[in-house]
């Protein structure tokens, strides 16, 4: 059994028109999280932190102990920390993107299933 760790992450940031600007924005406090040498873009809006694998925002690994790399690269790599099922149903990608956003403007609730995830 492969050994289980836990690391801590630089997640992507989606800087959609609708979310709130600046530090008035939830994901923009994420993002700093008390570190005096992050910076963020006081007029920019920050919407979604994104927490995951996804090929348009993978999540990096902050631990000095492995090289860097992504989360969907260490994932490859060790396909065995999704578990059994879930690697064998998702062909070794994790199968889901946690988000958090800082929303401005009123949104619809999104779902993204596909056919196969409903029937």
């Amino acid at each position: 059994m492969e050994e289980v760790r836990v690391f801590p992450l630089t997640c992507a940031v989606q800087n959609y028109a609708w979310g709130k600007i600046g530090l008035d924005s939830e994901v923009a406090k994420l993002v700093v999280g008390g570190d005096p040498l992050v910076v963020i873009e006081m007029d920019k809006p920050y919407a979604e932190l994104w927490m995951g694998a996804h090929p348009k925002g993978d999540a990096q690994i902050k631990d000095n102990r492995i090289a860097q790399t992504t989360l969907g690269q260490w994932i490859a790599h060790y396909p065995a920390c999704l578990g059994s099922k879930v690697k064998d149903a998702f062909q070794g990608q994790l199968p889901f993107l946690f988000k958090v956003l800082s929303v401005n403007t009123a949104l619809s609730i999104q779902a993204h299933p596909n056919k196969a995830t409903v029937s």
